[in-house]
């Protein structure tokens, strides 16, 4: 079966702070790695993009990427590839893929040099779980109400999710970005809409199917991931 291969592309700098496309990270003076948080993937064949803001030594890689299975504490052998331009490299999954229901870290060591021999100021660590797309253990919580005698006027709430990194939501009918806790009108005749489920960057992490019918609080409905 052809593999498919799904890119996330995390944004590395030679300068100041490490980046990932999940969102820009903080760090004090007393970490000395960047933690970039933990992410939901379904695709065993995931290709870690890393986008850098100079020129990347590519050789500087081979030994300053490391993934580890978390669950199982083995190594896993991935290879490293240059990207689409110089400043990018891929992450290439390990052969046989990841697999379902473990945890991984995927370390990105401050010896990784540009061109002109610069390092990155600090390491960093992004930590990821592998999970069905559809029958996974994520969810979200939302509130409806249904304006008295005009059905078509609805408030939506999505007061909470599991889904590790969900900071804003999309509404389907809806083109606007709004932050999970927020309540937001929504004109439909549907009875049911997609709820669009992002990280900080507007990254798609998920989406799940929201009754709206009638009013209703504390729904608690599945999340499908979307990767």
């Amino acid at each position: 079966m052809k593999k498919i291969m799904k890119r996330v592309v995390l944004v590395l700098s030679f300068v100041m702070i490490c980046y990932v496309s999940y969102g820009a990270l903080s760090v004090s003076a007393a970490e000395d790695f960047n933690d970039m948080g933990n992410r939901a993937i379904s695709d065993v064949n995931k290709v870690w993009t890393l986008k850098f803001r100079t020129p990347v030594d590519i050789s500087s890689l081979n030994n300053s990427i490391r993934v580890e299975d978390l669950t199982d504490g083995s190594a896993v052998s991935v290879s490293i590839s240059a990207g689409e331009d110089e400043n990018s490299a891929k992450v290439n999954p390990p052969s046989v893929g990841y697999k379902v229901a473990h945890s991984y870290k995927l370390t990105i060591d401050k010896n990784v040099k540009s061109k002109k021999g610069e390092n990155l100021p600090r390491s960093a660590v992004l930590e990821f779980n592998l999970t069905s797309k559809d029958n996974n253990n994520y969810n979200v919580l939302s509130n409806v109400e249904v304006a008295s005698g005009f059905s078509m006027i609805k408030k939506i709430t999505i007061v909470d999710t599991n889904l590790p990194s969900v900071s804003k939501c999309k509404i389907e009918g809806s083109n606007n970005f709004f932050d999970v806790g927020k309540t937001v009108g929504l004109f439909t005749a549907q009875n049911t809409v997609k709820v669009y489920l992002y990280d900080n960057k507007e990254n798609l992490l998920g989406t799940s199917i929201l009754n709206v019918d009638s009013t209703q609080n504390n729904i608690n409905i599945k999340v499908t991931l979307a990767n």
